[in-house]
């Protein structure tokens, strides 16, 4: 008799299928290996069971947490937005209220927003020396057009001969000394026969603090100026050498403002030189971003009707203006004397096709 035991029977049979449905038991090991080349496969997950041993991985919310930060930093944009806009126009409407009242009511009205049709804005740069009355030193008619991208620039002579509207003929910037502001409004509409919507009168005693609180401007000096320059009741030499140079506020004041080594057009190049500059500074990123902080020294020196509004609108112009849409004109006229007093006497004829292509753009 065979002592040997017979294997006891499995539980259960492993198969091979096939979409015939052929069942054949599998080889050896078989198993196996098909277990192993199946946990190795990536995109294969193993069957969860039903009482929930096993625990699902928790989902990224790296998409919540981007969202999350950049709604605070929108909301952070537009917090240090309304914080600008109120100190900007704070400071803005102290400047409004130093205008004059008779200022107010000579200045034409504006047809419209600066974006939609052109307007003009008469700068005044007014000081006063000791013992002398207040006077208007640079006077520069500004025509801006939003709708054709350009900035002109118009130079008026300050020893120009004028009609000033209730005293007679004189050089024009004595219309500033006699009736201030208002009346240099008048006398500048009725030598060019153009409207002035506003104006805008720097105080040279505040020249420097707005160009240092911009970081100084570069200017390209055309050519070597020396020459005697009037400090309070003396006189002092300055000096300054051809090619570009970076100016601090009280360099700068003296390059607008020498005048005795050339006449007063080269001057009124200067002057039209500097505004680019300036106006070139205030536009760039660094001090666009920084002009909530330097409104106090910029617009609180200086005398406007314009609004907050309004002088973003002007901003806005400016920086879409392409360099070759900002032009620059001098009135025409020649230095005569006139009962031992110096002049500019205008060639009519020469500044009416002036002022005809000043409108033009």
């Amino acid at each position: 008799m065979d002592n040997k035991k017979k294997p006891e029977p499995k539980p259960y049979t492993r198969y091979k299928s096939s979409r015939l449905g052929s069942k054949k038991p599998l080889k050896k090991d078989e198993g196996r290996r098909r277990r192993a080349s199946s946990s190795s496969l990536g995109d294969i997950e193993a069957p969860q069971p039903v009482d929930g041993s096993y625990h699902r991985k928790k989902p990224r919310r790296w998409g919540k947490r981007i969202g999350l930060a950049l709604l605070l930093l929108l909301l952070s944009l537009l917090v240090f937005a309304g914080i600008s806009y109120w100190r900007l126009d704070r400071v803005v409407k102290e400047s409004n209220a130093k205008v004059p009242a008779d200022v107010r009511q000579t200045l034409a009205s504006a047809p419209g927003g600066v974006s939609s049709a052109p307007e003009n804005i008469l700068f005044l740069g007014s000081d006063q020396r000791p013992g002398e009355n207040s006077r208007a030193d640079t006077i520069l008619l500004m025509r801006v057009n939003g709708q054709t991208k350009t900035i002109s620039q118009l130079s008026i002579p300050r020893d120009t001969l004028a009609d000033i509207p209730g005293y007679g003929e004189d050089k024009i910037n004595a219309a500033y000394a006699w009736g201030g502001p208002a009346l240099m409004i008048k006398s500048v509409e009725a030598l060019t026969g153009l409207p002035i919507h506003h104006y805008i009168e720097l105080n040279f005693s505040g020249f420097p603090s707005i160009v240092d609180s911009l970081g100084g401007v570069d200017i390209d000096v055309p050519s070597a100026i020396d020459s005697q320059y009037p400090q309070g009741y003396d006189w002092t030499q300055v000096h300054f050498d051809q090619g570009l140079q970076h100016m601090s506020g009280d360099r700068a004041l003296v390059y607008v403002r020498v005048r005795y080594s050339d006449n007063d057009f080269q001057r009124m190049g200067r002057q039209q030189q500097f505004m680019e500059a300036l106006q070139k500074k205030i536009n760039s990123p660094f001090n666009l971003a920084r002009m909530p902080l330097l409104a106090p020294d910029m617009i609180g020196n200086v005398t406007t009707d314009i609004s907050t509004n309004e002088l973003m609108r002007l901003g806005w112009v400016k920086f879409r203006t392409p360099s070759d849409r900002n032009r620059k004109f001098v009135m025409v006229g020649t230095g005569r004397d006139i009962g031992g007093i110096s002049y500019v006497v205008l060639d009519d004829d020469a500044n009416q096709a002036l002022l005809r292509d000043f409108l033009a753009g």
